[in-house]
């Protein structure tokens, strides 16, 4: 559940706080229909309202309201989505079972540069011989990493089963989970108990963040320490991503600082460490991260900041984004030509939805990822490119709705041979 990532810088967080009372005062209270995933209040503010179109057999909704908690100042989406959609889309439509497509495994020299910094971090947190457990490990090669470090004792948990499996091919100890983890019991004489549990980009997917940190706290030894990593929603920007590339089907919660604070307070967790990351992702640019550790023991509650400001800020400028990336797009395509979509991933799923979006020209939709081929997605059945990209007229574009892994799609386009003009919309955008 991890971005495709280069390199990592660690740095402590800069002082920056901001309190509703300082925002607009025209901003209207609103009673959420989920709760907040951080403390389950249902008093919100909306910011804006998320359209996707999905593959025709997600159980995600199509649509949500991007809202900010007024009791905790947390991020999410609220839909009227249930925890058990997102647990049958993490079990039934997981990406990280296929490397191609996905990182987490460490396949890659990059993505397996940035598993080699965090786990050099997390070994100098750990005792020898530390039982470790990794919550939403994809295809383990955090846990590889670790095992490299001297750690022996290592589980890995995931939805999925195939990723599951492929950990055990390694000769590691790995479960399918649901979370909240309440049937982490695999074993009547294994007791879990760990000195350090690992959750990685996990809890911006999870429907109700403070019951899955609940219920993996009690599998922490006594002494043991959680260490939890997220997107950063006060770096959200348009200078590296598309506009609303942080809002997509999947993340559906945005923890800054504040959310953390309020999860040690919540849990009686204290917070040994606590700052923001960048990690460098394979084309180049920053992506946004916080990270905080934590051990059983209480410590003065300090109210964090609310994100209504940053993601507010985000919102704006994201929508003046849209109507630039509507007139780069229109000009390279107009309104009649014919093209093919490489991509059927969040960046296509929010486009497609826009009233100017030309759907009625495109042709083919393909990816790469097994898991969507075969699906229909915007009136198309989701192809493979090799099957995907025959038989086009001659004036067809190929239109790259990738935002991290363009440069690598055009490789992969041009290996296969084909002569059709290819384009990234985001070309130009950063």
């Amino acid at each position: 559940m991890n971005p495709i990532p280069l390199t990592v810088c660690f740095m402590p967080f800069a002082e920056k706080r901001v309190s509703l009372q300082t925002q607009k005062q025209d901003v209207v209270l609103a009673t959420s229909t989920r709760p907040c995933p951080a403390c389950h209040s249902h008093e919100c503010h909306y910011l804006h309202k998320m359209h996707f179109v999905l593959p025709e057999t997600s159980p995600l909704p199509a649509h949500y309201d991007v809202a900010v908690c007024r009791r905790c100042g947390s991020g999410f989406a609220d839909s009227e989505a249930r925890a058990a959609d997102y647990d049958d889309h993490y079990r039934s439509f997981s990406k990280y079972e296929d490397p191609s497509v996905a990182t987490g495994g460490g396949d890659e020299p990059m993505d397996r540069q940035r598993l080699e910094i965090l786990a050099a971090f997390l070994s100098r947190h750990a005792p020898p011989g530390a039982r470790i457990a990794d919550i939403g490990c994809g295809n383990g090669g955090l846990l590889k990493e670790l095992r490299k470090n001297g750690f022996e004792d290592l589980t890995g948990f995931d939805p999925s089963r195939v990723c599951v499996e492929q950990i055990r091919a390694t000769g590691m100890n790995a479960y399918t989970i649901v979370l909240p983890a309440e049937h982490l019991w695999w074993s009547d004489h294994n007791e879990p108990s760990f000195d350090l549990i690992i959750l990685s980009h996990v809890l911006e997917h999870v429907f109700d963040a403070q019951a899955v940190l609940k219920s993996v706290l009690a599998l922490l030894a006594p002494g043991g320490k959680i260490y939890i990593e997220l997107p950063d929603p006060t770096e959200y920007d348009l200078q590296n991503f598309p506009p609303l590339y942080f809002f997509d089907p999947e993340h559906i919660n945005h923890f800054g600082r504040g959310s953390l604070t309020y999860f040690a307070h919540a849990l009686g967790l204290s917070i040994v460490e606590m700052g923001q990351k960048k990690i460098c992702l394979q084309n180049g640019v920053d992506y946004p991260a916080i990270f905080g550790l934590f051990e059983t023991g209480m410590t003065a509650f300090e109210p964090g900041e609310s994100l209504y400001s940053s993601l507010a800020k985000y919102v704006e400028e994201s929508i003046e984004g849209v109507t630039q990336l509507r007139t780069h797009l229109l000009a390279l395509m107009g309104d009649k030509t014919p093209f093919v979509l490489w991509g059927a991933g969040s960046l296509a799923q929010r486009l497609i939805t826009e009233p100017w979006f030309p759907l009625h020209s495109l042709l083919a939709v393909v990816d790469r990822d097994s898991k969507k081929q075969g699906l229909r997605f915007a009136g198309k059945l989701i192809l493979s490119p090799e099957i995907g990209l025959q038989n086009l007229p001659d004036n067809t574009l190929v239109i790259c709705a990738a935002a991290v892994t363009a440069d690598q799609i055009k490789e992969d386009y041009i290996a296969l041979g084909f002569a059709h003009p290819f384009h990234s919309i985001t070309e130009g955008e950063h």
